[in-house]
């Protein structure tokens, strides 16, 4: 691994004389941040399994495009090689980068302050994503729609067969419920598709939100942004101050009232709240099967997320007139 981030420095910088520390964040890939000539930047060697040059670039024109945008809040930039790219091809076929480092700490969602404060965000994020012009693009990342194709080793067949023979201990209930939605969802997302598009970054969650002062300054990790249904955005987002606040409805309101400050939403979209939550769950579950068949233990998280899946769901269809009430008043201009 030392040779591997000897190389990657040596590419942006003629004297290469740095330390290293671990990092809380950067699980899909190797992250490091470095420190060198009392400038800290962070450091990624890409999961060959879900990042490839093209995902690269995208993300590099994506987090240019923000960083020249007047926002609240920072994203980490790539910084250029030597020679002007985005990143490196390592000796060994790994492609790596050094990113701009930011400053802050792990936002936390304690209160209605904080879920509003995340509510802004997701939603002034939405709306700059929103302006993004993708004509020209060749590529464009992969929607979670299509969550049998973002993770090279869990296509169908391979989920199929994790599920029939899964190597760790999963209830039979929560198979059961796994096959159940996998064909409804399948079903649904012919209406799913119906529904406006833009970009989307997919991991609006707390431990890629930096604050200073009970206020985010910063959002990283863009690893999964792709076009995808707008609404998709704000449905992780959601579901994310559920999760944290054991189903708060005062901070649930919180979050979507400042969330519509910047966002509106139709009523179609709206109505596809708990599908598309049901999208998120599959397409996580199925990220971390490919993280399987890669060699990594995905047990504890599989199970988490399985377990919120299930409640997130229940949760829903127990409370959705409420909610639906709420996202109307506050989201349809």
């Amino acid at each position: 691994m030392q040779e591997q981030l000897d190389e990657l420095v040596r590419h942006y910088f003629e004297e290469a004389d740095y330390e290293t520390e671990a990092v809380p964040f950067g699980l899909t890939n190797l992250t490091k941040i470095v420190t060198l000539n009392d400038q800290r930047y962070v450091l990624r060697v890409y999961n060959r399994h879900t990042k490839h040059a093209e995902g690269i670039e995208f993300e590099s024109i994506v987090t240019s495009f923000l960083a020249n945008k007047e926002l609240s809040f920072q994203v980490p930039e790539f910084l250029p090689t030597l020679s002007g790219d985005d990143y490196v091809r390592l000796s060994g076929g790994s492609l790596g980068a050094l990113v701009v480092f930011l400053e802050g700490t792990n936002h936390v969602l304690a209160n209605v302050h904080d879920a509003a404060e995340f509510g802004r965000v997701a939603g002034e994020m939405s709306q700059v994503l929103q302006r993004f012009d993708r004509s020209g693009l060749d590529y464009q990342g992969i929607s979670f729609g299509d969550y049998y194709n973002l993770h090279p080793l869990a296509d169908q067949n391979a989920v199929a067969a994790f599920i029939e023979n899964p190597s760790f201990h999963i209830p039979e209930a929560s198979l059961n419920f796994y096959i159940t939605k996998v064909e409804f969802v399948g079903n649904r997302l012919s209406e799913i598709q119906k529904l406006p598009v833009q970009l989307v970054h997919h991991d609006l969650l707390i431990f890629n939100l930096l604050a200073q002062n009970n206020r985010i300054c910063g959002v990283l990790d863009f690893d999964f942004i792709s076009v995808d249904t707008s609404f998709m955005e704000f449905a992780i987002c959601f579901n994310h101050i559920l999760q944290m606040s054991n189903g708060s409805l005062e901070m649930a309101e919180g979050f979507v009232k400042s969330y519509s400050v910047y966002r509106t939403h139709s009523l179609q979209e709206i109505e596809q709240l708990r599908n598309l939550t049901q999208v998120y769950h599959l397409a996580v579950l199925h990220i971390y099967i490919g993280q399987h068949y890669a060699g990594i233990d995905i047990q504890h998280n599989f199970t988490y997320i399985m377990n919120q899946f299930i409640h997130r769901d229940m949760w829903l269809k127990e409370h959705g007139k409420t909610i639906e009430q709420m996202l109307i008043a506050y989201l349809v201009g």
